[in-house]
């Protein structure tokens, strides 16, 4: 991620929908995060629906990918 002072959750989803949108992200030359905050991961429990996050510098660039996706 860039040195960037700001991230802005931008999805929350399955893994798998989430990684599908990070991919159309990272095609664009927009690098994204995953988070998940499960506490159960330590039991090796996936979590439901995980977070994706991107700099707040590529909002603008990411939200017609963002907005296409979740059509």
């Amino acid at each position: 991620m860039k040195n960037s002072t700001r991230l802005l959750k931008v999805f929350v989803g399955p893994i798998e929908t989430t990684n599908l949108l990070k991919s159309q992200l990272s095609d664009a030359g927009i690098e994204s995060l995953i988070k998940n905050d499960s506490s159960l991961a330590y039991m090796g429990n996936v979590p439901s629906v995980i977070d994706l996050y991107i700099d707040e510098s590529d909002l603008k660039e990411a939200a017609p990918i963002i907005n296409q996706f979740l059509k």
